[in-house]
């Protein structure tokens, strides 16, 4: 019985119609999503020039930094006004939520401002994190950007317009607040939640995908050291949503259609 379905399976995918139209339906999917992915990477390239317009020629990481950290807590801010408690429904709004959804609507506070924080640095190649802070003894209650201008990791807090300098003038990281935060909370705005007071951070939630996400990290532990593994932020590569899909799509597609070809050639030879 078991045995039977298992053929009947294997012969509908396998039946060339159906491979033709698996083909057709992959290679539209891949062209959406190229297009989208492009038009994000045009929209947020777009921002960064603006952020650097006013600096040609003296451009440098911390300034592109501090400019990009000022830009898009406005955004946020400014956009709240207009869209809070909105529910945006539909198909890209609830299950691809492209970072272009958090640059219009902007409507998942802390998260939405790091996503767009996020985009524009990536624009200009810089490493970033999506820093998980621990606030009330949990993971994620306030969400922040780690950007790495090549020699640290600079801790920035886009929904407060926020960074920290130690008292030698150097940006601090998350470790350094965490560490000194009595110290760094002289310098916290007004409007500041004091329990977002650095107790902690995770930069991948590997609990998410239950037995996988686990036994990757416990191998990654072993390959890699802990503390380095830790460190590894899965969202920092998954934020540009529509140029992952396109890309495992586009491995997906290679194989079916060379099958594909080679079963129409197959059936063409049986033909004659």
């Amino acid at each position: 019985m078991v045995l039977r379905f298992f053929y009947k399976v294997y012969n509908l995918i396998t039946n060339l119609y159906f491979l033709m139209f698996l083909n057709g339906f992959l290679l539209a999917s891949i062209l959406y999503f190229k297009s989208e992915s492009t038009y994000e990477k045009e929209v947020y390239g777009a921002i960064a020039n603006y952020v650097t317009r006013d600096s040609v020629g003296k451009h440098n990481s911390d300034t592109f930094f501090l400019r990009a950290l000022e830009l898009t807590s406005s955004l946020e801010h400014n956009r709240l006004y207009i869209f809070a408690g909105s529910d945006i429904k539909g198909v890209k709004a609830k299950i691809f939520r492209p970072s272009t959804m958090d640059l219009l609507v902007g409507n998942g506070a802390c998260g939405s401002a790091s996503v767009i924080l996020s985009r524009i640095l990536k624009s200009f190649n810089y490493q970033v994190r999506f820093a998980q802070m621990v606030v009330n003894g949990k993971y994620g209650g306030h969400i922040i950007i780690e950007a790495n201008n090549g020699k640290d990791w600079i801790v920035l807090d886009p929904l407060y317009n926020l960074y920290f300098k130690d008292s030698l003038g150097r940006y601090a990281s998350f470790k350094a607040v965490q560490n000194n935060f009595n110290y760094y909370k002289k310098i916290l705005p007004q409007d500041y939640k004091l329990e977002y007071a650095f107790e902690g951070v995770r930069y991948t939630n590997w609990d998410k995908i239950k037995v996988i996400g686990p036994l990757v990290k416990r191998t990654l532990d072993f390959l890699l050291g802990k503390e380095t593994a830790d460190e590894i932020c899965i969202r920092s590569y998954l934020v540009r949503v529509y140029q992952v899909l396109y890309t495992l799509l586009l491995f997906l597609f290679i194989p079916i259609f060379l099958f594909t070809v080679w079963k129409f050639w197959h059936t063409k030879v049986k033909q004659v």
